[in-house]
C-alpha cells in the first residue's frame, strides 16, 4: 500500500476537511471508521469493549503503535471489539502546537489503515478531561445503538497522566473514589510504564502503585503494562512532518528535503511510507 498512500490521502482531503468543519462543535465525532458497524464487529453482542488511544499524534510514532500493540496483548484475544485513535482539540495541560487538527486527522488515519485485522476509527473531541471524553463517547454510542447495548471504554494512559488523574486536588469537595465512581462503572485504565533509571523515580512509582492497590484499584480496573524503550525524538522531525503535509507540497526546495530525510527513518511505518511517497513525488516534480 506504500506506493498508494499519497493518492489515498489526497483522495480523503476534502472529506476530512468537511467533517472537521461541520462537526467541530460536536462533543465527539469520527473522521474515519474501518467498518460501517464500528465499534461493533457484529451486533449480536450487547456489550462492546473499546480500546482508546488518546494522544496528541504530533505525529504518530513507533511509541503510539507500541502502546496499541502492548495494550491489545495484555488482554485475551477477542477481548476488544474495536480500537479508537482519539485526539482532544482542547487539551487540559497544553495548548495545540505543531500540526493542525486537519494534518493530525490525516496522519491518524494513515496509522489506522495500517493496523491489520483491527476494527479501528479516528475520533475527535473538544474535551480534555477523561471524565468528559468518556461521557460524550458513551452518549454518541447510545445515539448510534439502542439503550440495550452497553459500551466499556479502556483508556491507554501514561504514568504521569495517571498520577494527575488520581490527584485529589482536581476533585474538590469529594474523595477521589467518590469523584471517579461513575467513571469506573463503565471505564478502565491501562497505564503504560517505562523502565526508570533513577532510584528516586522507581521508589515514587512503587509507592504510587502500592497506594493505588490499597485503595481498591486492582488490575481489573487499572492495568499496568510495561513498554519497550523507544528512541528519544526531537522537535525537528515534527516540523518536517508538518512541512511535508502541506497541501500539494508547494514551496519545498531540494536542499530542505535532504536536511529532513534522516528523520523519516524514526517514524511509525504508515507515516514513514507516506513521507517516502512524498519525497518521490517531489523528486519527480523538481
Amino acid at each position: 500500500m506504500s506506493s498508494n498512500l499519497l493518492s489515498y490521502i489526497k483522495s480523503r482531503q476534502q472529506t476530512i476537511s468537511t467533517i472537521l468543519e461541520e462537526c467541530h462543535h460536536h462533543d465527539f465525532y469520527t473522521t474515519f471508521t474501518s467498518s460501517a458497524l464500528w465499534p461493533y464487529k457484529q451486533t449480536s453482542k450487547t456489550l462492546c469493549r473499546l480500546l482508546v488511544l488518546d494522544s496528541s499524534f504530533n505525529p504518530p510514532t513507533h511509541a503510539h503503535a507500541n502502546l496499541l500493540k502492548k495494550s491489545l496483548e495484555a488482554y485475551p484475544s477477542q477481548h476488544f471489539d474495536a480500537s479508537l485513535l482519539l485526539f482532544s482539540t482542547n487539551n487540559v495541560d497544553k495548548q495545540l502546537t505543531g500540526a493542525s487538527a486537519f494534518q493530525r486527522a490525516q496522519m491518524m488515519e494513515l496509522m489506522a489503515v495500517q493496523q491489520n485485522d483491527i476494527n479501528i476509527a479516528v475520533g475527535f473531541t473538544p474535551h480534555g478531561r477523561f471524565i468528559d471524553k468518556a461521557k460524550y463517547i458513551q452518549e454518541w454510542f447510545k445515539r448510534k445503538y439502542s439503550k440495550d447495548y452497553d459500551l466499556n471504554l479502556y483508556f491507554i494512559i501514561g504514568f504521569d497522566t495517571l498520577v494527575r488523574f488520581m490527584d485529589a486536588k482536581y476533585y474538590q469537595g469529594l474523595t477521589v473514589k467518590e469523584a471517579l465512581a461513575t467513571f469506573f462503572d463503565t471505564c478502565r485504565l491501562i497505564c503504560a510504564d517505562r523502565s526508570l533509571s533513577s532510584s528516586d523515580s522507581q521508589t515514587r512509582q512503587s509507592t504510587f502503585w502500592s497506594q493505588l492497590r490499597e485503595d481498591g484499584y486492582n488490575e481489573d480496573i487499572i492495568k499496568r503494562i510495561q513498554l519497550d524503550p523507544v528512541p528519544t525524538v526531537n522537535t525537528m522531525y515534527m516540523n518536517a512532518i508538518n512541512f511535508f503535509l502541506r497541501p500539494y507540497f508547494e514551496g519545498y526546495m531540494p536542499q530542505q528535503i535532504g536536511r529532513n530525510i534522516v528523520f523519516i527513518q524514526r517514524l511509525s511505518c504508515p507515516v514513514k511510507f507516506f513521507l517516502q511517497s512524498v519525497l518521490n513525488y517531489i523528486s519527480v516534480k523538481t
